[in-house]
């Protein structure tokens, strides 16, 4: 996340308590795609595995996964000290180890603080799309994983030209104005709801942008496993030595 604006603007308590309360832009969709991530995550790991999640967030993925009872380990990370404060409070584990810690992911050399640790699953939700050199972070989650390791992560995309742009933008303003919205309405949502995705630093690109960012970091399997409109859920692997 950048410095600038991300973190800055989550590490602000009432905004990390406002995010906390609400269910997502579209909350079904959004339910839809986590549980393709965490799905897909247990499907490819083992039993006990050691996971780093990064951007946790206030925790609402992180729960999802405690739930699961399929790791041993959990590292539960975030930018925003104020996010993570609250991910503390309202998470906790009968069977899951879970270490905190604070984590800009788009810094440089951030795997070496988990040499010490057997990670073989990286995920995230609604979070890589804050950065905006995504190539350097999946050279870092490569690193950070052991061989044969997996990520698996849902995001924010955009399209991959301004056609396909345009269609997730008004399905966007139909989906909160309405179908009876009209075209002078649908504009004036569009240009706010661009304006607040730049004012939270969001960087969305294309699958085909995700796709190639992966591979030139050297993942294998790389693939989108789901996508609607503007979310989509991606899965690598790092290769066996």
């Amino acid at each position: 996340m950048s410095k600038n604006i991300s973190i800055n603007s989550y590490n602000e308590l009432e905004k990390a308590k406002n995010y906390d309360l609400k269910r997502g832009f579209d909350p079904k969709r959004k339910e839809e795609m986590l549980h393709v991530t965490l799905s897909a995550i247990i499907e490819l790991t083992t039993k006990g595995s050691t996971l780093l999640e990064l951007g946790s967030g206030s925790g609402l993925f992180t729960k999802s996964i405690i739930e699961s009872d399929h790791f041993s380990e959990i590292h539960v990370t975030d930018g925003a000290r104020a996010m993570l404060e609250i991910a503390k409070r309202k998470l906790s584990s009968p069977s899951s180890t879970l270490n905190y810690s604070i984590l800009d992911f788009t810094q440089n050399s951030w795997s070496k603080s988990f040499d010490d640790h057997h990670i073989q699953a990286v995920t995230s939700s609604m979070a890589i799309h804050h950065a905006e050199n995504k190539t350097a972070l999946f050279n870092e989650v490569f690193q950070v994983l052991k061989p044969g390791g997996i990520f698996v992560f849902a995001d924010h995309i955009a399209g991959s030209s301004s056609l396909i742009n345009q269609i997730i933008a008004n399905k966007r303003a139909k989906l909160k104005l309405g179908s009876k919205a009209t075209a002078q309405q649908i504009e004036n949502f569009i240009v706010k709801d661009n304006k607040k995705q730049e004012a939270e630093g969001n960087k969305c690109e294309s699958v085909m942008s995700y796709l190639n960012y992966l591979q030139l970091s050297d993942f294998t399997d790389v693939d989108c496993l789901w996508r609607d409109y503007w979310l989509a859920v991606f899965v690598a692997k790092k290769p066996e030595e």
